[in-house]
């Protein structure tokens, strides 16, 4: 690790579980990060631009991170690297939250190995990319680490601690993948309870749609009716008409076209 700087004031950890730690993702720490960076301190001081001055222990990933951040204080800095961690490693955070143990167990081994590993991957990095730091000392006081407050997912009065274990709680008991949870997210505003709705809806309508196919498929067959003509001939009762039942479509086709014929 680098020398100290006389400017800065150093952080170090209060607990030795904690020695040698990265403040901003937890990983060990091999470098220290400035805060605002020694080539920016003096342009700091003298503008009395707000600025913590102090020298954080880091790991080398968290500090490539940082090398072109100007910015002064390390709330900031630790902000930009968990959005450089996010996104540097989505896809990985994104096996870790569509797959689940249970899951890989089905699968044979070399399929199973290699998603392992991406899931595994992809739980250290969303645990890093959500690091709070570690209680440390500073000018002889002790400063309590951030104390993470989740934000609670509730999906119909259920509560969940983590987006983790409400998508493999509600995969399981609606019966819905984690995969299309997850890509549900992105167009439902993050709301899981509206995917749900949204996906059981989707599975209404394929059910509603192959029930169409059939009755309509049996009726052609039994008065030798062309299959497209009797389905398109009962969407257009049905559209005219939101409480009529594909049967009570299928009778009136058949009262009105089919059982009198030249009548038409």
């Amino acid at each position: 690790m680098t020398p100290s700087d006389q400017r800065y004031r150093q952080l170090r950890a209060a607990n030795g579980g904690d020695f040698h730690t990265c403040f901003y993702c937890g990983c060990l720490a091999t470098e220290f990060d400035f805060a605002p960076p020694q080539a920016h301190w003096q342009s700091f001081h003298y503008r009395q631009a707000s600025a913590d001055n102090l020298q954080v222990p880091a790991c080398k990933e968290c500090a490539t991170f940082l090398k072109k951040c100007s910015m002064g204080l390390v709330q900031q800095r630790r902000e930009l690297v968990h959005t450089k961690i996010a996104a540097k490693y989505a896809k990985s955070i994104g096996v870790y939250l569509r797959w689940n143990q249970d899951e890989l167990a089905q699968m044979d081994y070399g399929f199973s190995h290699s998603l392992g590993a991406g899931m595994k991957l992809g739980e250290e990095s969303h645990r890093r990319s959500n690091y709070q730091g570690f209680a440390y000392e500073l000018d002889g006081a002790i400063v309590a680490a951030s104390a993470p407050t989740p934000v609670p997912i509730h999906v119909f009065e259920q509560r969940f601690n983590s987006i983790k274990e409400a998508l493999v709680a509600v995969s399981k008991r609606y019966g819905i993948s984690q995969t299309k949870l997850v890509d549900g997210l992105a167009k439902h505003d993050n709301n899981l309870e509206a995917v749900v709705m949204a996906v059981q809806r989707e599975q209404e309508q394929a059910l509603y749609q192959r029930q169409l196919r059939s009755q309509c498929r049996a009726f052609a067959k039994q008065h030798n009716q062309s299959v497209r003509y009797v389905t398109n001939s009962v969407e257009r009762y049905l559209d005219k008409n939101e409480l009529m039942t594909v049967p009570e479509a299928l009778e009136k086709l058949y009262q009105e076209r089919v059982k009198h014929p030249n009548k038409l």
